[in-house]
């Protein structure tokens, strides 16, 4: 039995001697032969340091140690809404490949982990199939293997998004983000700031997570500057969106009636930073709580509710909603330049399926 040793050695730690020779035992209770007694201590510390390289070159061959290395290298060059959401899918792919050396990783491995985890879920697939093959591309540059075996497997087939949130809808949402289900209802100490984060969103079309992260400081009277995180490592686009009445009042709101000019524009009754996830919680709820009331309202009048009014809706669509109501008014070059984006394909990819084109019908041809 191996336990702490009772007595002053001069062995390095983990190294004893039996029948002659000296042993390492690892952290798995494992004996690893180093040499016999009779060859010296010189002798030993060569083959202990033999192993020790070993055991470090086997480490950062496997894709934890690979996983591990990509997290403290690489996830601080993302936005912290990706940060977050990158590290928790790292710590799963970690989990999943744990007895994988990184050079043993083939297609097939990473087609059974999609498909074993995320065949219901095509748009959670594609994420954790382009987290995993930027991990594999990161040990190519590490000299651990030659190809990523990820490109060789199909992302999975993802219907396209084409919800289009109604005035309407808007509406609601917003009236049921400022009381709770409470008979009678009671305001809600987040109403004053998602509010504001809501026509904020419509009004400027940005990304919720740059609307978050959004400071007095970068309002001042010409309008208000974006620098989109999605962006920061591609196009590297700078926005300055500039103030209109709409846009000042908005403000204003989010203010409460304070004197304000540092610290998130987007903040709680108790001044600290309203997070991605409070937001999407608040969303969510607001979405529901529509929802009841409006089936209320249905029962009431004795009307079956539309299936599809109130459901099925993302705060993302916002962004959806607000350049496809810009491409309507103003034009596609006007909405391109408002999303910051380099292509106008890249504005397409919100726009178009959304878009209802109206046209005219034949007219019938009658005898005379």
């Amino acid at each position: 039995m191996i336990g702490r040793r009772k007595k002053a050695s001069p062995l390095p730690s983990r190294v004893y001697e039996k029948n002659g020779a000296w042993y390492f035992v690892d952290i798995k209770r494992k004996w690893h032969k180093l040499c016999r007694v009779s060859d010296g201590l010189t002798r030993l510390y060569t083959e202990l340091a033999a192993i020790n390289r070993d055991r470090e070159t086997r480490d950062e061959e496997m894709m934890s140690s690979l996983v591990d290395a990509w997290l403290l290298t690489k996830l601080r060059t993302y936005a912290p809404t990706t940060q977050e959401n990158y590290r928790a899918m790292a710590l799963n792919i970690k989990a999943e490949f744990i007895e994988y050396r990184v050079d043993e990783v083939q297609p097939k491995t990473v087609a059974r982990f999609l498909d074993a985890n995320y065949a219901d879920k095509p748009s959670l697939s594609n994420k954790y199939r382009a987290l995993l093959s930027v991990i594999m591309a990161h040990g190519i540059r590490k000299g651990l293997r030659n190809d990523n075996p990820v490109r060789e497997v199909r992302g999975a087939s993802e219907k396209k998004r084409d919800r289009y949130i109604t005035d309407g809808e808007l509406a609601a949402i917003k009236e049921a983000a400022r009381f709770d289900d409470r008979d009678p209802p009671r305001p809600l100490p987040s109403a004053r700031a998602f509010s504001a984060l809501i026509d904020l969103a419509y009004l400027t079309a940005q990304r919720i997570g740059d609307l978050l992260a959004l400071n007095w400081a970068d309002v001042s009277d010409e309008g208000i500057s974006f620098r989109p995180a999605k962006t920061v490592n591609s196009s590297g686009v700078r926005l300055l969106i500039a103030m209109n009445p709409d846009l000042r009042d908005t403000l204003d709101a989010a203010k409460g009636g304070k004197v304000v000019s540092i610290g998130p524009v987007i903040s709680l009754a108790g001044g600290s930073r309203m997070t991605y996830k409070s937001a999407n919680k608040i969303w969510t709820r607001a979405c529901e709580r529509a929802r009841r009331q409006y089936e209320k309202e249905c029962a009431k009048a004795g009307v079956a509710p539309d299936p599809r009014w109130l459901m099925d809706m993302h705060f993302h669509d916002l962004r959806a909603k607000a350049l496809t109501d810009k491409t309507r008014a103003e034009g596609a070059a006007a909405a391109q330049a408002l999303a910051g984006h380099t292509t106008a394909a890249m504005t397409a990819h919100y726009t178009k399926a959304r878009e209802v084109e109206t046209v005219t019908p034949l007219t019938l041809k009658r005898s005379s």
